[in-house]
């Protein structure tokens, strides 16, 4: 997704939170409370970022399998078959939920970096006590995902399912303290996540740029 279509969506007007983007709010403040989060430091993400991005290219041929038309995008219709294949148990009405809540940019489809996000969705929101009915790709995906939602949690400070301006300040500024450019790096890391302009950061918005961060392209 481009300059343009970031800056398209600044432009749309938005509503209260989603149903999904509430249940999401909900399992980041649990996995908060649960005292599982394994990040403690953002350097140590930072050095996992090759092995997340080798997990994402695993995702890109899923996704070149059911982008039947090679147009970048995938539709309703090619993710309900792509979810058969990842043995993802869900109605036709929570597969079209997902998909508009993924739809970043409103584009009717999903493009690579957005198909990420929905996975991630999958992960994080549905029950992760049986893994023996994933997918492979499911199941290989489960660190990478695991590592990202502590990331945020880590970034959470105050633990209510959202990223402030002050919080991503905080953070970064810790993870480098001697540099004197880090408070300005940090706002502009904000300012690239914040697409709405509310003045804090949800998982989706988080999850999209961190796709940039370790290096994902859109397109190959």
């Amino acid at each position: 997704m481009g300059c343009i279509t970031s800056i398209l969506y600044f432009l749309m007007p938005h509503s209260k939170p989603s149903n999904l983007e509430l249940k999401m709010v909900e399992a980041l403040k649990k996995r908060a409370t649960s005292g599982k989060c394994t990040v403690k430091t953002f350097n140590s993400v930072i050095m996992k970022f090759p092995k997340i991005d080798e997990s994402f290219e695993k995702v890109r041929v899923v996704f070149k399998k059911y982008d039947k038309d090679s147009n970048g995008k995938i539709d309703l219709d090619e993710l309900k078959s792509c979810f058969q294949e990842l043995i993802v148990s869900l109605t036709y009405e929570q597969i079209k939920e997902l998909y508009n809540e993924c739809d970043m940019d409103e584009n009717k489809g999903i493009d690579f970096k957005e198909f990420i996000v929905l996975l991630a969705f999958v992960h994080l929101l549905e029950d992760q006590s049986d893994p023996a009915t994933k997918s492979v790709l499911l199941v290989h995906l489960q660190e990478a995902f695991n590592t990202i939602a502590d990331a945020f949690v880590f970034f959470d400070k105050d633990k209510d399912g959202y990223v402030t301006r002050k919080e991503m300040v905080q953070t970064l500024n810790e993870a480098s303290p001697v540099q004197e450019t880090a408070g300005d790096i940090a706002v502009k890391r904000f300012q690239e996540m914040d697409w709405n302009r509310s003045g804090r950061i949800t998982f989706k918005e988080f999850l999209f740029v961190f796709t940039n961060w370790v290096g994902v392209e859109d397109g190959e």
